[in-house]
């Protein structure tokens, strides 16, 4: 029987010292001097749907087909305007699905992740900043999703106002299948909807970390009014009181 062998980004900083798995760099140059035979590869964080396909091609040319075989590949991520996200790379929800309340999705993390980018030199902060992130863009897909816009509407936008998280030791190559429940906490109004999200975030089945979000599904453009009213009275210059004279009360 083969032996099972996780296969994770790059970026990953955590997997070297784990024989279970290995990068992706160090599987391609594994196959191309033969070191590798009867193994089943399993994609893990960092590994996307195209790594695959290349993979599947260098097992092909090194001529290990039946030999070193491939598990299903990862899942696909969502487009980013889905999740408002400026660049494809920085988007880490894939293959989302909804069940009344709930979705359920795998975290993905491409090559050039803006926060892999940024935190990668600080690896002991890298899970949790995934795992915000993964909440924020997943309550802004779920929140679209259970909620359409009315036609001529823009899609809800998330705008929170109280979360926390508890991290578990998540082991950062494994793969993510992070989950959010939704619940309204108050009567909506054609412009926004108050919702709480219960999220949990497994590995293997294993809980490895959890949260929960307070926020409100808004109309962005009520966001804009708001934001413009609060920035004119913050902004505005204080004013100027009639100056008093000697011995007058405040």
């Amino acid at each position: 029987m083969s032996d099972a062998l996780w296969v994770v980004g790059d970026t990953c900083p955590a997997a070297r010292p784990h024989p279970e798995a290995r990068t992706l760099g160090d599987v391609h140059h594994a196959l191309s001097v033969g070191e590798l035979r009867r193994v089943r590869l399993v994609p893990s964080l960092g590994v996307g749907p195209l790594d695959w396909d290349h993979l599947a091609d260098r097992i092909a040319g090194a001529g290990l087909v039946g030999s070193v075989t491939l598990a299903a590949p990862p899942p696909q991520p969502v487009a980013r305007a889905e999740v408002s996200v400026s660049a494809q790379e920085d988007v880490v929800v894939a293959a989302p699905s909804a069940d009344h309340g709930t979705v359920e999705f795998a975290l993905a993390i491409a090559e050039g992740n803006r926060i892999m980018r940024d935190h990668a030199a600080r690896g002991r902060r890298l899970p949790g900043q995934l795992l915000v992130e993964a909440a924020l863009q997943g309550l802004t897909w779920a929140a679209r999703e259970l909620y359409p816009a009315e036609r001529d509407h823009p899609p809800l936008q998330p705008v929170l106002y109280g979360f926390g998280f508890e991290f578990q030791r998540p082991l950062f190559w494994l793969p993510v299948t992070v989950r959010l429940t939704l619940s309204e906490i108050g009567p909506p109004d054609p412009r926004r909807r108050p919702l709480n999200a219960e999220i949990v975030y497994l590995q293997q089945e294993r809980t490895c970390a959890r949260g929960h979000v307070a926020f409100q599904a808004c109309d962005p453009r009520s966001v804009e009014d708001t934001e413009s009213a609060q920035s004119r009275t913050v902004g505005a210059p204080p004013t100027r009181g009639r100056r008093r004279t000697p011995g007058e009360g405040p």
